[in-house]
């Protein structure tokens, strides 16, 4: 049997596909060799015949090992690694909204920032929500299924604390929310979903909706167990308390919105021209905007020494005409002429003519 490898001999070169080896010894003929077993070794040497007639072979093994990394087909991956960097992207767009209204509200320093979004199993997730916290269980049409938002009680009782007119303390231990809370909880919650919305815009429409509000993680079965879902976890500091909150999305909520996840993708939409809806906000703000409008009468040129020598009842001679129109500016910009006049007891000017400039135009 000088013509044929050991099996262990086999095992070696199976295990070593893709590195050079360099056989000490062997049993392969010219004549026989790895095709009498079916075997395609591709690049590799065929083992120079050995010695002696002995059948065993001794193979060295390649210089550098392979970084192997186990896989677990029972929980494939779904989303690419581009998929989850736009994930990130939207909702570090959904902390800083989030953070800025609860700031307001509350009148206390409030910091959301993400930590990390993961793939994991929902069964993953729900094993690490402690019992009782606060679950909302919410839907985002047009995606199907439902998400969930958890807030550690380390950080929702303190909120409820400061919109409550207190100091932003903590439960010593955590319950259930009475119904007061639920109602308060609910309103923050709203506020969430709504900033969900807006920086998902860029992706997708959303109408969002608060379904209902658990305490109970073992209640809260929104995909079986194995099932993979994209978990933001955000980190949330309200004055000297802090705490977690995190996002479980589902596969079966984003799939249908998965091949729009793409950085290319995120800011081709985003470059995209702007909603009649988005301008009719604009135009509706800038129309209640305030600004300063000044009439200026006219000007002259003095000395220093008449300028501190001016006393009350003094009258300067500006280079103005009591005919010429008089200049009126928007800020300290020249947009209309006009003639100065009053209108009961109040002084007043009225508009001839509008001063447009090439920007304008």
């Amino acid at each position: 049997m000088g013509d044929f490898l050991s099996q262990d001999a086999i095992d070696d070169l199976i295990s070593q596909i893709g590195d050079d080896v360099a056989p000490s010894g062997g049993g392969a003929s010219s004549g026989g060799g790895m095709d009498d077993f079916g075997l395609d070794l591709g690049g590799f040497d065929t083992p120079a015949p050995a010695a002696s007639g002995g059948g065993g072979g001794t193979i060295i093994p390649a210089a550098s090992a392979k970084n192997v990394q186990a896989y677990d087909f029972s929980r494939a991956s779904k989303f690419s690694k581009d998929q989850i960097r736009t994930i990130q992207m939207i909702h570090e767009t959904f902390a800083r909204l989030f953070s800025g209204t609860l700031s307001a509200k509350i009148r206390a320093l409030t910091r959301i920032k993400v930590v990390s979004v993961d793939e994991v199993t929902y069964e993953d997730f729900i094993s690490t929500v402690a019992n009782p916290s606060i679950i909302a269980i919410f839907s985002l049409p047009p995606m199907e299924g439902n998400g969930v938002m958890d807030i550690s009680p380390q950080i929702g009782f303190p909120l409820m604390d400061r919109l409550l007119g207190g100091a932003g303390e903590e439960e010593e231990q955590a319950r259930e929310l009475t119904d007061i809370e639920l109602n308060i909880m609910e309103s923050i919650l709203t506020d969430a979903l709504n900033f969900i919305k807006d920086s998902w815009s860029n992706v997708i429409t959303l109408s969002p909706k608060l379904d209902v509000l658990e305490s109970n993680p073992y209640f809260v079965q929104i995909v079986p167990p194995n099932e993979m879902i994209v978990l933001i976890n955000f980190e949330v500091e309200i004055g000297e308390k802090s705490g977690r909150m995190n996002l479980a999305l589902p596969y079966v909520m984003l799939e249908s919105v998965l091949p729009k996840l793409s950085i290319q993708e995120w800011f081709a939409t985003y470059r995209r021209s702007i909603s009649p809806e988005t301008s009719l906000k604009v135009e509706k703000r800038l129309l209640k905007t305030n600004v300063l409008l000044s009439a200026e009468l006219g000007e002259t040129t003095i000395s220093l020494k008449d300028f501190l020598n001016l006393e009350v009842g003094d009258i300067l001679q500006l280079q103005t005409k009591v005919t010429d129109d008089i200049d009126i500016y928007v800020g300290n910009k020249l947009k209309f002429k006009g003639k100065p006049g009053q209108v009961g007891k109040s002084i007043a000017v009225q508009t001839t003519t509008v001063v447009r400039d090439r920007e304008d135009e």
